[in-house]
């Protein structure tokens, strides 16, 4: 009896270690490798397509996500839940990601943060001279395009805003503002004479960092001081940490960037 113990025992705690080796798909995506000339590395590409793509003609405007590493599932799945509401978008979505999770680790402050330091340019035109390129070169995509980032992603998401004008949309939660030397401040305040368009959206938590929490709302209200006509700002506070806010501020962002037109 007790060897049929233990032999049973043994086969229940091996049943998660045999779990660990199957891999899990999310239905309706696919993914591909980009090598980047711009940025000397390879990305890899996660693409979440509408419901209905295969059956219309119909051309999407794309949310383009950064961090996918450890983003794009949640992304993903808010997007199209939402989507399932007639009056909410429906989008492509493309996850921009490394080759494993330490590569992203290692990589994202090289080319989410520039402090001045011209990596972020880098990055930036690989987003717009190859990434963009390719998929509406493989996909049935409009002109409208969002970017969202998360902490340092959200820096470059602002860096985006005043460097290029690829995209409408802006999502940037909790954007880590307090430890770029202020480069983005002085990204803002060299874009003063320009006319910025398309749709803020900003948010960040109440149990974050007090220093964070000072300079987020200085660089917002420095941001709306401008008064640009053609740009619509939102910043929202939310009741949490850096993490557990992410979900909740993206969702709003993607309400509040995609109403009216897309």
């Amino acid at each position: 009896m007790r060897s049929i113990l233990i032999i049973t025992l043994s086969l229940i705690v091996n049943i998660p270690l045999v779990a660990q080796d199957k891999q899990v798909s999310i239905a309706n995506t696919e993914s591909f490798e980009i090598q980047s000339k711009e940025v000397d590395d390879k990305y890899n590409i996660s693409v979440s397509f509408p419901f209905g793509y295969n059956q219309s003609a119909k051309e999407y405007a794309v949310l383009y996500v950064l961090d996918a590493n450890v983003t794009f599932a949640m992304v993903r799945d808010i997007q199209l839940l939402a989507s399932f509401e007639p009056e909410n978008a429906s989008l492509l979505v493309v996850g921009v990601g490394y080759e494993n999770f330490n590569s992203w680790m290692s990589k994202r402050s090289r080319d989410y943060i520039s402090n001045g330091k011209g990596e972020a340019s880098k990055f930036l035109a690989f987003i717009e001279n190859e990434l963009i390129p390719e998929i509406d070169q493989r996909y049935r995509t409009n002109s409208q395009r969002i970017i969202y980032g998360h902490s340092s992603a959200a820096l470059f998401g602002l860096f985006a805003l005043f460097n290029s004008t690829s995209f409408e949309g802006f999502i940037v939660t909790s954007p880590s503002v307090d430890e770029d030397e202020e480069f983005t401040f002085r990204l803002e305040e060299a874009s003063k004479s320009k006319q910025l368009k398309g749709r803020v959206y900003a948010s960040f938590g109440t149990k974050e960092k007090q220093l964070f929490k000072s300079k987020y709302q200085e660089f917002v209200e420095q941001l709306k001081s401008r008064n640009h006509q053609q740009l619509k700002i939102m910043s929202e506070e939310f009741d949490g940490s850096h993490m557990t806010t992410m979900a909740p501020a993206f969702l709003n962002g993607l309400l509040f960037v995609t109403k009216e037109q897309f």
